[in-house]
């Protein structure tokens, strides 16, 4: 089930696999949940990057929900210096195609960020994460940076509630596929806290897990509709062969994974096994 998720892109991005880990499911590929590898994978999206070193959303992040959780990790990283010295090496080497995540915090730094990833690492690709308040207008004009200072595939993520309006715009600006799927924001109470009404701790954050795959197929399914000629890659939600299998037949060429690598890693790579990336990818990347 070999794909394409740059077909209009001189350098392309091909992938063995639909199977993508997604952004912070492995680090900045470094870190990998018992039975997980590189190899079941058609491509790993690092963690989110940016050009200084910023620290992530205070506490509390992580908040229960009803079939998943809400978190509020921010963008924290060590900056694109530093990542790069820690990890470039291990990329160029990783046997399948690393795409690296810009984080939404700091959109206005994309390009140039864009620009040094190209001349400076083994990035394949580049994902924008969109943030959840961008508007038609901003989202044109980052979009449009990074493919100023890049002849990197760029995959654009998008807020599932914005999905149709921010994907034809991001087309417009240069995008060469879209991520569906960032879920809505959610509240929940803070796991590990006790009581009730106004003893309880609450956390507003962005919902993640097996709740957020309704909205996911909504916009998925929105966008396909609009026939943009451009690939799909569903993410959010995601957590069983079914459910890749729904946003296979939805329009979407790949699907994106990311908390259920550490529920449960087998699941995932029980995933793996029954879409059957290449042979010659898992001895590569031994």
């Amino acid at each position: 089930m070999a794909v394409e998720l740059a077909p209009g892109s001189k350098r392309g991005l091909a992938l063995s696999s639909p199977l993508i880990a997604g952004s912070r499911a492995v680090g900045y590929a470094d870190v990998w949940p018992p039975g997980l590898m590189a190899a079941k994978f058609g491509a790993v999206v690092t963690g989110p990057i940016t050009m200084r070193a910023q620290r992530g959303a205070p506490p509390p992040r992580l908040a229960e929900i009803p079939a998943g959780y809400a978190l509020q990790a921010g963008d924290h990283n060590p900056g694109y210096h530093r990542v790069l010295r820690d990890h470039d090496a291990a990329w160029r080497r990783l046997g399948v195609p690393v795409i690296v995540s810009l984080g939404h915090s700091r959109p206005e730094d994309w390009g140039r960020l864009a620009q040094h990833l190209e001349e400076e690492s083994g990035a394949a690709g580049l994902e924008l994460a969109l943030p959840p308040q961008a508007g038609r207008a901003e989202a044109g004009t980052w979009v449009a940076a990074v493919r100023r200072a890049s002849t990197l595939p760029i995959l654009v993520m998008l807020p599932a509630a914005q999905a149709e309006a921010l994907g034809i715009v991001s087309i417009e600006a240069g995008a060469d596929a879209l991520v569906i799927g960032g879920g809505p924001s959610a509240v929940g109470r803070v796991m590990g806290s006790e009581g009730a009404g106004s003893d309880a701790i609450w956390s507003e954050a962005i919902a993640g897990g097996p709740a957020v795959l309704p909205y996911t197929l909504r916009a998925l399914r929105a966008v396909a509709a609009l026939r943009l000629d451009v690939p799909l890659v569903a993410a959010g939600g995601i957590t069983r062969l079914d459910d890749v299998h729904m946003c296979l037949g939805e329009g979407a060429v790949a699907v994106q994974v990311r908390s259920i690598c550490w529920v449960d890693p087998a699941r995932v790579a029980a995933i793996a096994e029954a879409l059957g990336p290449r042979p010659e990818v898992e001895e590569r990347s031994q």
